[in-house]
């Protein structure tokens, strides 16, 4: 969430409830317009959209790690065969290769074939805090150790994190220390 005036860089909410994961850094809350563009992207195909969407993201990253060290590897949150087979592309992977582009000058790789989802649950959107995180729960593997130590899980949007904290919960079982949540928007509070 937005930190107001905070000594530790960490929101209110990460205070009360920590999350699994270490930072979530997003440029945008997933509001107008930022909300309609990425709707835009995920439901309507305006692919053109990701590549300012993903500078703004590199702006406000390349901002962070001036003061913190850089992961060493970009992991996209993958949709599952199915989904893809239906939308016929992957906006975070695209998200991810745009990023790589844009912070070119980190040799930042993408590793898209570590993290699998293997449940097809029905879209998070409809769903409430309580049922996204029994939805999400196990729909994701790991395909083997990770080599990393501080990995960047990238998504577009972060909404409650029972996503990335699922996906978190498998990487650092695995060994990962440290895992930066990169998306563009962060649902605010509500």
């Amino acid at each position: 969430m937005p930190i107001q005036d905070s000594d530790t860089g960490i929101c209110g909410q990460c205070l009360k409830q920590p999350p699994l994961f270490d930072h979530c850094l997003s440029p945008f809350l997933y509001q107008f317009p930022v909300n309609r563009i990425l709707q835009m992207v995920k439901y309507q195909s305006r692919l053109e959209l990701i590549k300012p969407m993903a500078a703004s993201l590199a702006e406000w990253l390349m901002d962070y790690y001036l003061d913190d060290q850089w992961p060493e590897i970009m992991l996209p949150v993958p949709l599952h065969r199915k989904r893809l087979r239906e939308r016929g592309y992957d906006q975070t992977l695209l998200l991810t290769k745009a990023l790589k582009k844009l912070l070119s000058f980190r040799d930042l790789n993408i590793e898209q074939q570590l993290i699998k989802r293997t449940i097809h649950s029905v879209p998070q959107q409809s769903l409430d805090a309580t049922a996204r995180q029994k939805n999400i729960r196990n729909a994701f593997t790991l395909n083997g150790k990770p080599p990393w130590h501080h990995v960047a899980l990238v998504d577009d949007v972060v909404t409650t994190g029972a996503t990335v904290n699922e996906i978190t919960r498998l990487l650092k079982k695995s060994g990962v220390k440290r895992v930066d949540i990169w998306s563009v928007a962060r649902t605010p509070e509500t």
